[in-house]
């Protein structure tokens, strides 16, 4: 069964305000809008008249049924036609406290979107806040892995029939899911209107997420590399087999030949040994500082372990189905150095979505 943000839009809500000398009274609104900056809500009424609460006041917010109850804060009053007021969110952060995290491969049948909900799993188990962005434009199946059922996807939010709130779903072991359809696939055709309201939905995530995990396509197409550019870093997954590493190379190199350079990290999946991988992953980042630019380090690795392909032959991510295997250790591993301050490359001062906008605004080739 599909599970949601229990406050959406078009949610019933009470406000009751707590410092106002006026006002003291439980009145009824509604949910007009969700947004980065806060949360929009219908002015209230009492025996017909506008309750007038003031800019600053205090409010206690009761979300229905078993939502529970927050405290908040009036923002801001606007009083053209509809008559609103913005309301802060519990769950708001500040856009820049947000790491917005690309994982790409080279080529696919290398486990990203594995490592993508399991490495998710981890971040959320260490207390953060996670979504997961499924841009895997070819074979979206982030929800197909973690067994949900998703009403609706990025497309809704192209065509301007829902906001990013609405389709957001909760996954196992504390993720967000943002299915994605083939929503992503048309940011490159889409007018000035349609992108600024992907954009303007997207940068709602930023506010309540710590990390963002963007789950970009296999290969070298310009989405991959748009996405992979306007993230703070990039995680290339491959694997120990000679192809594979030729083709994690190949994405890593055209990394390295865009304007902007981004961090990129580095996972070998699938090896039989912790020796394998640093053989592999040291070989790697060698050649780059010879031949590249691009500041590239070597994250961990995931061991080659069969409880991995049980748990997605019975859609269930390793990390809740097998949470003390060997490969659900290595998640935890790479997890813990993500969240280590020293290893995370500094924040870009824009939002990501914000560069996401600019790049794909580039009409020429690649």
């Amino acid at each position: 069964m599909e599970q949601r943000f229990q406050l959406r839009k078009n949610a019933t809500i009470t406000i009751q305000p707590i410092d106002s000398q006026i006002y003291r009274g439980t009145y009824e609104t509604k949910v007009l809008g969700i947004n980065g900056q806060g949360i929009n809500i219908s002015v209230p009424f009492q025996d017909g008249r506008i309750v007038l609460v003031g800019v600053g006041t205090r409010i206690k917010v009761t979300l229905p049924g078993d939502g529970g109850m927050f405290e908040s804060e009036i923002l801001e009053r606007k009083l053209t036609k509809p008559q609103s007021l913005v309301i802060s969110s519990p769950l708001a952060k500040e856009p820049s406290a947000c790491q917005v995290i690309a994982i790409a491969s080279g080529k696919g049948g290398v486990g990203k979107t594995t490592f993508v909900i399991n490495a998710g799993i981890a971040l959320a188990a260490k207390g953060q806040s996670v979504f997961i962005v499924d841009a895997d434009l070819g074979t979206a199946n982030v929800d197909v892995l973690c067994n949900l059922n998703p009403r609706f996807n990025l497309n809704h939010i192209v065509r301007g029939e829902k906001e990013i709130l609405d389709i957001v779903l909760e996954g196992p072991g504390g993720i967000h899911v943002v299915p994605g359809g083939s929503g992503l696939q048309t940011l490159a055709n889409l007018d000035e209107g349609q992108m600024a309201r992907v954009v303007r939905s997207f940068k709602t995530l930023e506010s309540h997420a710590d990390v963002i995990l963007i789950d970009t396509g296999a290969g070298l197409s310009r989405n991959v590399i748009n996405f992979a550019v306007a993230a703070d870093q990039v995680i290339v997954i491959t694997t120990p087999e000679p192809h594979s590493v030729t083709d994690a190379y190949a994405i890593i190199k055209v990394l390295d030949e865009q304007e902007k350079k981004v961090p990129v990290r580095l996972v070998i999946n699938r090896v039989d040994s912790p020796s394998e991988a640093e053989q592999v992953g040291t070989r790697m980042v060698n050649v780059a500082k010879r031949f590249l630019t691009l500041d590239i380090e070597y994250l961990g690795y995931i061991i080659n372990d069969q409880l991995v392909c049980r748990a997605i032959k019975n859609l269930t991510p390793a990390m809740v189905a097998y949470p003390n295997c060997s490969a659900s250790r290595c998640f935890e591993r790479v997890a813990t150095r993500l969240t280590d301050r020293k290893f995370a490359p500094a924040l870009a001062g824009r939002s990501f979505f914000d560069r996401v906008k600019e790049l794909f605004g580039q009409r020429s080739p690649m």
